[in-house]
């Protein structure tokens, strides 16, 4: 509590608007998404606070942050540098706004500070005017470059040679750079200064230039681990020791190596860039956020955001996607953004905080503590107008559905082995909410699936103390409105109101079926109480994630309806994703083991999506040809003739995660129209023909 009130006193909680965004870190955390901002809004906002950061300077660069402790610092050489390409890009994209005299200034107090000898001073410039710094130079070469691709201006074509030249005098012969660096050691994130080198090189064709680029890119790689890591990616020493890294970092690192590649041809760099950024991806699918420190195991190291991280990696997500059609990278760069959407304050009296991107989020968290800082704007608008390209090229590209003769693979054929000739013990593994047991047991009437016991599972509850906080933290006090709203349209009209589905023993009892009521399946009791049953066989039916010594408990193994074409599809929604992909879309019964849709595969179907006009109906589809092959592989085993798994048609593919909504809405488009497109087709076959006379 004393912490929190100090922090709340060094923020200067009085200050204009600073208190309705002091809160909004604790409290209805969901705002934005429920006002139903857009991108646009989210733009716009971003465009005039970094507007306002450049105004709130008299030197025509951009100030560096708005502290919560002391408002504006002062003018920011480097991020000015970088930022110049990002006013460039908003002159086109909000027209008439004024980006375009907003670059033209920031480069000319770029001009007013070099330094005699061709580089650029580092930190902000009220720190310092004389040391210069090799990253910070790198930045503000990119910008010059930008605006003599835009103008021609030769004052800049000699100050960016100068910079050149000033960054290959200070290059170590093993590709580093380590003089006049921050701390004066030498750092992988250096990449994000080499890269621009390289821009340069290719840009005015300066043969030194790209050698230096390409003499970086050795030395970096050369750091990179077996698992993908690029060592030494940290801000500092200590990062460095504890191999770790800020997201901001990492992202330098992996941009610096795929822009260099990408200019000099090199397919190593690419593979690299491309391998570590997949890691990253995965850490925010599974963590559902993306850890601001992450360790070199690629396991978050901190409850907090970089912010300018998730903006910086949603860029390189879509750009390695343009590269090479990657749906999966777009699905958590738009994660990633949406992350960034809710952080941003968009109701704000205060021009420092109104539509700018904290350091962290939490605001308290040891990114840019307290801080609102020019790059992460910068990084966010690059990341929305991207995201524009990249959805607007997925929305016009033609729908590719792919044909499917309806055929299968398994489980009625040759090569089974006998399974127990006596009758089988069949558990099938569900929770209390799941609607799978009736849903299969409607599927399979008439058929024999053996002594057939039901398993529910009551997962452990969330205390209600911490359930409120986390309503609170997310919700605000809307939740409570919505449900006082929702008992009221109950109570005025009752008969329009559904029931809730039924519980699981409900169902059972109502059917005379047997059951048995757990706690967590992963627990030593569960396990003992299932192993007692007898079982032989098992049934995945809306359980969760199921651990070895369960699995274990069924000597025939545990089976499970998966609604997509092993091994290529793997994890969630990979109905939707196959069709996203215009991949052949069906279903597959396997064996469970510890990985995720990794088990011996027993049967696959092809399903036909053609008459599908909706998500809704596509998975309508795979659901009902799931539940059919499954209930062949059960009659098969349940009838003596245990399957011997398939040959995998080809190797094990990534695993998918939850499809974000934007790309649900252009697969629900691409179903609609390839179902007119059916319609229109059948209709045409049964037309009769005019023969001309």
């Amino acid at each position: 509590m004393l912490v929190d009130l100090k922090r709340l006193a060094r923020y200067r909680a009085w200050a204009r608007g600073h208190p309705a965004f002091l809160l909004s870190q604790a409290f209805d955390r969901e705002r934005n998404l429920r006002h139903g901002f857009t991108d646009e809004n989210h733009l716009r906002a971003a465009a005039q606070w970094l507007a306002a950061a450049q105004d709130s300077q008299s030197d025509g660069g951009v100030a560096g942050r708005y502290q919560l402790n002391r408002g504006w610092t002062s003018s920011y050489p480097e991020t000015t540098g970088y930022i110049v390409p990002t006013f460039l890009a908003l002159s086109r994209a909000l027209p008439g706004a004024g980006f375009r005299k907003r670059a033209e200034r920031a480069v000319g107090f770029l001009l007013s500070v070099q330094l005699p000898d061709g580089g650029f001073p580092g930190l902000e410039i009220a720190d310092n005017r004389t040391a210069p710094s090799p990253f910070n130079t790198g930045q503000i070469l990119h910008g010059l470059t930008a605006w003599h691709r835009e103008t021609g201006d030769d004052e800049v074509r000699i100050a960016a040679e100068r910079a050149m030249r000033w960054l290959l005098s200070v290059q170590d012969p093993d590709g580093a750079f380590r003089r006049h660096f921050y701390g004066e050691f030498a750092a992988t994130y250096s990449a994000h200064l080499a890269c621009w080198l390289a821009e340069w090189g290719e840009y005015a064709a300066d043969r030194a230039a790209l050698a230096a680029a390409g003499r970086h890119l050795d030395w970096t790689l050369g750091h990179q681990r077996d698992n993908d890591w690029i060592a030494l990616c940290g801000f500092d020493e200590e990062q460095h020791l504890a191999e770790n890294a800020f997201t901001h970092t990492i992202a330098y690192t992996l941009a610096g190596i795929l822009t260099t590649s990408e200019i000099l041809g090199r397919s190593d760099g690419i593979a690299a860039a491309s391998a570590a950024a997949e890691r990253l991806a995965r850490r925010l699918e599974l963590s559902r956020f993306l850890p601001g420190l992450i360790g070199s195991d690629w396991r978050g190291r901190s409850r907090f955001a970089c912010l300018t991280g998730n903006c910086q990696m949603a860029l390189i997500w879509f750009r390695l996607h343009r590269r090479s059609r990657n749906l999966r990278l777009v699905n958590a760069a738009l994660k990633a953004i949406d992350l960034v959407k809710l952080a941003q304050p968009m109701r704000n009296r205060n021009p420092g905080l109104f539509g700018g991107i904290p350091g962290s989020d939490p605001i308290h968290g040891s990114y840019i503590e307290g801080a609102v800082p020019n790059w992460a704007a910068k990084y966010f608008i690059d990341a929305l107008l991207e995201k524009r390209r990249v959805l607007s090229e997925l929305r016009t590209e033609p729908a590719k559905f792919a044909a499917t003769a309806g055929t299968s693979r398994g489980p009625i054929g040759r090569g089974f082995a006998s399974a127990p000739a006596r009758r089988l013990n069949t558990v099938m593994l569900t929770t209390v909410r799941s609607q799978k047991v009736p849903q299969m047991m409607n599927a399979w009437r008439g058929r024999d699936i053996g002594n057939l016991t039901v398993v529910v599972e009551h997962p452990a509850a969330e205390p209600a103390p911490a359930r409120l906080r986390r309503r609170l933290r997310n919700e605000g006090l809307s939740w409570i409105a919505a449900r006082l709203s929702a008992a009221n349209d109950s109570a005025v009209e009752p008969a329009a109101q559904e029931g809730p589905p039924v519980d699981v023993p409900t169902y059972c009892r109502s059917r005379a079926i047997a059951f048995l009521e757990t706690g967590p399946l992963d627990s030593a009791d569960a396990v003992a109480r299932i192993k007692a049953l007898g079982p032989d066989l098992g049934i995945h039916a809306g359980a969760g994630l199921l651990r070895r010594p369960l699995i274990d408990a069924f000597p025939l193994g545990v089976l499970n309806a998966h609604m997509g074409l092993l091994p290529a599809y793997r994890g969630m929604n990979v109905a939707e994703w196959a069709a996203l992909d215009g991949a052949p879309v069906g279903c597959t019964v396997h064996l469970i083991d510890t990985g995720i849709d990794t088990g011996p595969i027993l049967a696959t179907r092809d399903v036909d999506i053609s008459g599908c006009g909706s998500i809704a109906a596509l998975r309508d589809a795979v659901d009902r040809a799931q539940l059919a092959l499954l209930g062949d592989v059960v009659d098969a085993i349940v009838g003596g003739r245990m399957p011997e798994p398939l040959a995998a048609a080809e190797p094990s593919g990534p695993q998918y995660f939850h499809m974000h909504q934007d790309l649900a809405a252009i697969l629900e488009a691409r179903l609609l129209g390839g179902q007119a497109a059916h319609l229109q087709g059948e209709g045409n076959s049964e037309r009769p023909r005019i023969m001309a006379g």
